[in-house]
């Protein structure tokens, strides 16, 4: 007797609501010793925020320093509200082709009907490597200005380079995001709040002098469009979406995930930036700057 088509319809609902898909790249892993299916979208969420925020938030005030402080804002929140939308067009792709895992599966089905799905799948690929190369590199970057001011610059620079490098490369090894990463997420977005509130305190306490807040502030089209790149940058980071939905639990969940990250990224963006430009001129320029500009105690802290 053939089922009916309530109770087809049923089936499918229990299904898409679990999460379970054949097509999925991860499917059912019960019987496996490695659990690739176990994040919750509020520990989706966390991963989202501290893969796109600790490296973004440092470099905002330029906006708003160099093209003033209406036009920055503005910009920093119109960036926010493009990201959430090209999160849900990323999120949808994904839940309607479950077995695109990363940018280079999403390539070769955007790019098949034209008979280059090969082509697609490359392109995308090597892109989405440069683009984690050069992440990883600027949080190295990080790690060793950190490492440096720490050590108030006892060893060679090159030294704390690569020391964070063996660092970086130690938590890397785990093979899924619940395996270790969800937790040392949880403190970096912590690390991430303390430093930037630090930042925030230290602009206002010690702030420059004389310090005038304009509404805008005319510049060169090289400047004002190099200042603008950085609000761009700061949102970056969706190349991730898909690895992150393919070990969630409810892959329908994700959408939750994109709202609890934009509009935390969004709001603490704008908090940080324009607090931080209203106490210091030019306080996201560079990283090294602010560190040769506070005072002894900040950039222990950051």
């Amino acid at each position: 007797m053939a089922p009916s088509k309530t109770s087809e319809l049923a089936t499918d609902f229990t299904a898409t609501d679990l999460g379970i898909d054949d097509r999925e790249v991860f499917t059912d892993d019960t019987n496996h010793s490695i659990k690739y299916r176990t994040l919750s979208w509020p520990a989706a969420a966390v991963i989202m925020i501290t893969e796109i925020v600790t490296g973004g938030t440092l470099t905002l005030p330029q906006a708003i320093a160099v093209v003033g402080f209406v036009p920055g804002t503005i910009i920093i929140v119109f960036c926010g509200i493009w990201a959430l939308f090209t999160s849900f067009l990323l999120i949808d792709f994904k839940l309607n082709h479950p077995e695109v895992h990363n940018m280079g599966d999403a390539g070769f089905i955007l790019f098949s009907p034209f008979g280059l799905g090969a082509v697609g799948r490359e392109v995308l690929s090597a892109g989405t490597i440069l683009f984690a190369i050069t992440g990883v590199g600027t949080m190295c970057l990080l790690g060793q200005l950190a490492l440096q001011t720490l050590s108030q610059g006892g060893m060679c620079s090159m030294s704390y380079l690569g020391i964070w490098t063996c660092i970086t490369f130690l938590v890397s090894v785990p093979r899924t995001f619940g395996g270790g990463l969800q937790g040392l997420s949880v403190a970096a977005c912590i690390s991430v709040l303390v430093a930037t509130l630090v930042a925030m305190i230290g602009s206002g306490v010690e702030p420059t002098p004389n310090r005038v807040v304009v509404a805008t502030a005319p510049n060169s089209f090289y400047t004002a469009f190099l200042a603008i790149t950085n609000p761009v940058l700061a949102y970056a980071g969706h190349f991730l979406f898909f690895t992150i939905i393919s070990e969630m639990k409810v892959p329908r969940d994700s959408k939750k995930a994109a709202w609890a990250l934009q509009t935390f990224s969004t709001i603490w963006y704008v908090v940080f930036a324009v607090v931080s430009d209203l106490g210091e001129s030019g306080m996201g320029i560079v990283l090294t700057e602010h560190i040769g500009r506070w005072s002894p105690v900040q950039p222990f802290c950051c």
